[in-house]
């Protein structure tokens, strides 16, 4: 007998056949084929898309930002306001702030994207309480299933479960809500997949809570270049380990298979993003190639975790901006050649059939859809400058791609369709993939969420602590001293505490200072090194995206260069016995800060009180060993090949300290 399907309806009926409950999407009384659950996802996706009108289906191959009425994102947010109902156009790209050509619709109302745009997909952005989130979500959807066939909405986010001190739109926009974890640094320095894998599934139910579906993550780059912005969001270098961990993570999220508990993944930046030249990333257009100088570069060590991520079933895979140079050595066999002197077709990755269609699908088995990343059509179209948007939607569409990241408007793309630029295998193919997604993860038979559970389960006192242990384990002790470590918890020393760097760090100092007061309750507090008996120093330089990354000018990992006082560090380093530690976020050069250190350790984002607790011992101590190589000078790698990662530079590349310790990947210490 078959067993019902748990059903949820707001705005349309419910029907029986055959003793049995299904929602009526399209509202014509009858039990249509993608109504049915008893047929697979594939049938269901399969079927609707014969229903779809092409302006349905170019609205569900693009996805946008999305914002409640009440978002502080919006121009003009309306306080207590759920659905947002005005369109926004913008004339400069949010993230990048390079001009548009043509002022773009960056955002729809709610009810012009679901039912004038057709749109199926949105970016959830905004910092919401758990049950403002899921009203919202809620929201949404009933507007969606009463549209004409009843297609629901998928919400995507940016990782959501890592501490950030200071939270940063595109990368970590939503902070202090959900359960929060180190960053991917962090967890790569506990090179523990298990622990990954039990993450990926404690915080997919969070994120189900709440109604959001899919994840733009994680970063599946294999980090080669230490001078690279986003080298924080990598799992490290170690094409090994970034496989366990991709692997953990799309298995912990989405199940074994998708299903009405998952989380549905968007690895990216395929085939890597961690090849850039002098560390300059593709958003812009001083950083849009990949040159590869190192022969079979790209498969010896940056493919291998997109193989990971596909074995493990990944919902979908994100291409790269950047385009690779025909200037690389070797590295594609010849039957995928361009041509007969040239490797690659010089165009973004989201353009380039050989690597979607080719190499991704026909030959590592991918089996999902490709979602570009943000702003390929009307930003970074690297490569097809040349074309019309309805000819770049065409070629990308034709490449593999099947649905367009950071965009609210369909009309080139309907266009693109309108003008025979497209035709109905192509849209339909696309379309039957991003469906099919929707129907394996439940969203037609219930797409809501209980409000009262959210608040519940996002931020339950269980997987709390597994972040919060998980921040103190992720402490990676490289020089200690019998003289300061372990710290006493119920010391009565004078401390001198100071964090410099260049984010808001007087807003650091002062969590800083407040976490410390509160974790040691007996220490006094000082206010120069000069009356301490001890410094505690944080050291937090930072490579910043869109403020560093610009053309003509070098990138650097001095901290010097990235906000840090060093000389007042040496300093202080040199005037009482200082515990000196670093938040990296980059392989930071190390040759003035680390001599005059008592001790040293490394942290990669980590709320103050957890790192007082973890050098006082607290489950442990440190427990992290590097997942990254420190370089010894900035003429190691300058040198060297950007597409080959540190820990295998050799011995010469690796930074010694004073005490001749190699601080190379998976050295750390532990008490």
């Amino acid at each position: 007998m078959t067993e019902q399907k748990n059903l949820a309806a707001r705005a349309k009926k419910i029907i029986e056949v055959d003793g049995l409950e299904f929602k009526d999407l399209d509202g014509d009384g009858r039990l249509t084929p993608y109504e049915d659950w008893r047929l697979s996802s594939r049938e269901r996706a399969e079927d609707l898309v014969t229903r779809m009108s092409d302006e349905e289906k170019a609205g569900l191959m693009i996805i946008g930002s999305h914002y409640p009425g009440y978002s502080e994102f919006l121009p003009n947010p309306k306080p207590g306001q759920v659905i947002n109902d005005e369109d926004v156009w913008r004339s400069h790209n949010p993230i990048t702030s390079q001009e548009y050509p043509d002022p773009i619709l960056v955002t729809s109302a709610t009810d012009a994207a679901i039912n004038e745009r057709h749109q199926r997909f949105f970016i959830s952005r905004d910092n919401q309480s758990p049950r403002d989130l899921a009203t919202w979500t809620n929201a949404v959807q009933e507007i969606a299933e009463a549209s004409r066939l009843g297609i629901p909405v998928s919400f995507a986010s940016n990782p959501r479960n890592h501490f950030a001190l200071v939270p940063t739109f595109g990368v970590s926009e939503s902070s202090g809500v959900f359960s929060e974890w180190p960053g991917e640094l962090g967890l790569a320095a506990l090179k523990d997949p298990e622990l990954i894998h039990e993450f990926g599934r404690e915080i997919a139910r969070e994120w189900r809570a709440g109604g959001v579906h899919k994840l733009y993550g994680y970063m599946a780059d294999v980090a080669s270049e230490p001078r690279w912005s986003r080298f924080n969001g990598t799992f490290g270098e170690d094409p090994e380990l970034v496989s366990k961990y991709i692997s953990a993570t799309v298995r912990g999220m989405q199940g074994e298979r998708l299903n009405e508990a998952s989380v549905a993944c968007t690895v990216k930046h395929y085939p890597g993003g961690g090849v850039r030249l002098d560390g300059h990333d593709p958003h812009f257009e001083w950083g849009q190639t990949n040159e590869y100088p190192t022969e079979n570069a790209l498969f010896q060590y940056h493919m291998p975790p997109f193989q990971a991520a596909v074995d493990a079933g990944v919902s979908s895979i994100m291409p790269y901006y950047a385009k690779p140079v025909n200037t690389s050595a070797k590295q594609l066999p010849e039957q995928h050649w361009a041509g007969e002197d040239a490797q690659f077709e010089e165009v973004a990755f989201a353009y380039d059939k050989v690597i979607i269609d080719d190499i991704l699908r026909a030959e590592m088995g991918h089996t999902g859809y490709v979602n570009s990343d943000s702003g390929i059509i009307d930003a970074m179209p690297w490569g097809v400058e040349g074309m019309s948007k309805p000819e770049r939607f065409a070629y990308a569409v034709k490449a593999g791609t099947d649905i367009f990241s950071d965009m609210a408007d369909p009309s080139e793309l309907r266009a693109a369709i309108e003008q025979g630029l497209l035709g109905d295998e192509e849209v339909n193919r696309a379309c039957v993939r991003l469906l099919t997604e929707l129907f394996d993860q439940g969203l037609f038979d219930n797409p809501y969420v209980d409000e009262a559970a959210a608040e519940e389960i996002i931020g339950n006192e269980k997987v709390v602590a597994m972040g919060q242990k998980a921040q103190r384990n992720s402490v990676t002790l490289l020089r200690s001293s019998e003289q300061l470590l372990p710290l006493d918890i119920n010391t009565g020393k004078k401390i001198y505490a100071w964090a410099t760097g260049r984010t808001k760090i007087d807003r650091v100092n002062e969590k800083f200072l407040a976490s410390l007061t509160q974790t040691l309750p007996n220490a006094t507090f000082v206010d120069s090194p000069e009356e301490a008996d001890l410094a505690i120093v944080w050291a937090r330089p930072e490579i910043a995206l869109f403020e560093d990354d610009r053309p003509g000018v070098s990138l650097s990992v001095d901290p010097r260069d990235n906000g840090v006082d060093v000389d007042r560090v040496v300093e202080i380093e040199k005037t009482v016995p200082t515990l000196l530690v670093v938040n990296v976020t980059n392989p930071w050069l190390l040759v003035e800060i680390e001599p005059n250190a008592e001790a040293l350790a490394v942290t990669f984002e980590i709320a103050p009180e957890n790192l007082i607790k973890s050098l006082a011992g607290v489950d442990g101590g440190p427990q992290g060993t590097l997942p990254l190589t420190f370089p010894k000078s900035a003429a190691s790698f300058e040198g060297s090949g950007r597409d080959v990662p540190g820990k295998f530079l050799g011995e010469d590349y690796a930074y010694v300290d004073r005490d001749g310790n190699v601080y190379a990947y998976d050295y750390g210490l532990k008490y």
